[in-house]
């Protein structure tokens, strides 16, 4: 059984997996990989299976249900069904640095329960990233930070590792938000259970496709989100020192 199970939601990403699966397998070869593929239309299924086939550490589950937050719960129930103590959770697209995964793990073995690979804290390495793209990260970070009363400064980063032993004090089912609002969502949830939070420098290169509209529709519903949990009462998410 994986100590290490590494979670990746693919939708129309065939253009970009084979190169991150392959530098996420080299980077943290103990680990299996899962692809979580949305029924793509543009053939990622078919090449998840094919690398699966050519690699017994990646695995692919089919799904006819789409989005991305139901897609990172099926992967971490899966994790958790083969055994694993830590999940992994980044994107398809390969714009997080697979080479900093090493040093995540590291972190959440030290007892971590939630470490973020993080574009804005010092040490990390972000290009080509629009200046709107920064400035709604950047501006969106501090709006949740303020609301909730923390100093985690990553808090939409897509990159984290889990351990299980949080995730099952966690009621999956009962998070409803998406996106962007499904990372933050996450970190309250773990920091209710009584988690602790770190978060570790990566390198992060913005891919240049994208859709814009989506992407700004997901900010805003995060932070009608955060505006929400405030108002209910959440506050606090602690963050481990380093």
């Amino acid at each position: 059984m994986p100590d290490v199970m590494i979670v990746v939601p693919t939708y129309d990403e065939v253009d970009g997996l084979e190169r991150t699966v392959g530098r996420l397998r080299q980077s943290v070869p103990h680990a299996e990989l899962v692809i979580i593929d949305d029924g793509s239309p543009d053939g990622t299924g078919e090449l998840a299976d094919r690398l699966a086939k050519a690699d017994a550490g990646t695995l692919v589950i089919h799904r006819t249900e789409r989005g991305y937050r139901s897609a990172v719960i099926e992967g971490i129930r899966f994790a958790m069904a083969r055994g694993a103590t830590k999940v992994v959770v980044t994107d398809a697209d390969g714009s997080y640095d697979a080479d900093g995964l090493p040093e995540l793990l590291a972190v959440s073995a030290s007892g971590v329960d939630l470490v973020i690979g993080s574009r804005f804290v010092e040490g990390s390495d972000v290009r080509n990233m629009s200046r709107r793209r920064r400035l709604s990260s950047r501006v969106g970070n501090a709006y949740a930070r303020g609301l909730l009363a923390t100093n985690v400064q990553d808090l939409t980063s897509s990159l984290r590792v889990y351990r299980t032993r949080i995730l099952e004090q966690i009621d999956l089912d009962a998070i409803q938000v998406d996106a962007y609002a499904f990372q933050i969502a996450m970190a309250v949830r773990v920091a209710q259970a009584g988690g602790t939070i770190a978060e570790v420098p990566i390198g992060f290169i913005e891919r240049a496709v994208g859709a814009s509209k989506m992407r700004l529709a997901e900010e805003l519903g995060a932070l009608t989100a955060v505006t929400k949990w405030s108002l209910s009462g959440v506050r606090a998410l602690p963050k481990a020192p380093r």
